[in-house]
């Protein structure tokens, strides 16, 4: 009799799926391997829940079905590893994503890796990104994608006589297309930037001045419309006041943002759009504070939509 040597079924049977599904289980494994090292690990487990809840159209009264919710959990296994999940009430799929955050010392450097994986199609996306003093390597990546690697971005930071540069190519990888920003100090009031994109073959230009210590100026003109560019005035009024009127030439639309300071750390901002909406927004330079936006069409503010959120440490 001839003996034979068979493979073992799981090797077997992995051998026959796709590459994505393989990612994807793989993937999987491992965050419920990190899930079941935060319960039974030494480390104790404080979750971090980051949740928004908002409603639209608040005037058409507030209903469940107007409601919609995102909630994030997330909490650190360890000083290099961060694992969470993302709940999207109101979604097809109420678990909208699992991810994990990574960072770890590499070759003179550190790697760090964001990557989730959909609930919704069960692929893997985020970015992995390698730095090195003043140049980082950032690759975009998506398991579900007919390139698992969709982007590579390079950025290279330098400062010469207290003038700033930066350098920053992205190769796109599903049409072989280059985008270019640079980025540089003119002087100590003037700023240059440059935005280059094959894929649309479009060339957008950047100056930001300075006038004085309350008065800024920016101006963007794009290569499809260089003689009528976008113009950005920020002026501080006084010390908890400042307006931000922009006007765009190519289409005589005038936009403004009142911008106000207010007690512990938070800044309430008010911006117009005469031709479209009215945004109040109130933000905070802490963390853990609340933050709120309403949102309403020019004109129809019964049909305003309203999202309050906040960061809780447990």
């Amino acid at each position: 009799l001839r003996s034979h040597t068979s493979l073992p079924l799981a090797s077997h049977t992995t051998s026959l799926l796709p590459t994505n599904t393989l990612y994807t289980m793989k993937f999987s494994a491992v965050i419920l391997a990190l899930a079941l090292a935060v319960t039974s690990g030494e480390r104790q487990f404080k979750p971090v829940v980051t949740a928004s809840v908002g409603h639209n159209k608040v005037g058409s009264g507030i209903t469940a079905d107007g409601l919609n919710a995102e909630v994030q959990i997330e909490t650190e296994v360890s000083d290099e590893l961060t694992v969470g999940v993302e709940y999207d009430h109101g979604g097809s799929n109420p678990i909208k994503s699992v991810f994990a955050k990574i960072s770890q010392a590499m070759g003179g450097g550190n790697v760090d890796a964001d990557l989730s994986l959909s609930m919704g199609d069960n692929s893997i996306s985020g970015d992995v990104k390698y730095t090195s003093g003043d140049t980082e390597a950032t690759a975009s990546v998506n398991s579900g994608s007919s390139n698992v690697v969709e982007k590579v971005e390079l950025v290279q930071r330098q400062v010469v006589n207290g003038m700033n540069y930066i350098f920053r190519p992205t190769f796109n990888v599903a049409d072989s297309s280059m985008d270019l920003e640079a980025s540089a100090d003119l002087d100590d009031k003037t700023n240059l930037l440059v935005k280059l994109s094959q894929g649309s073959d479009n060339a957008d230009l950047e100056i930001s001045h300075a006038f004085d210590a309350d008065t800024d100026v920016k101006v963007e003109v794009s290569s499809k419309s260089m003689t009528t560019p976008s113009v950005e005035v920020s002026r501080r009024l006084d010390d908890e006041n400042t307006v931000k009127p922009k006007f765009d030439m190519s289409s005589n639309h005038l936009t403004c943002a009142w911008v106000r300071k207010l007690d512990k750390g938070r800044t309430a901002t008010v911006t117009v759009d005469p031709d479209n909406s009215v945004d109040m927004e109130l933000e905070s330079d802490d963390d853990d504070d609340w933050t709120a936006k309403v949102s309403a069409p020019w004109g129809s503010f019964a049909d305003a939509d309203v999202t309050v959120g906040r960061k809780f440490n447990f």
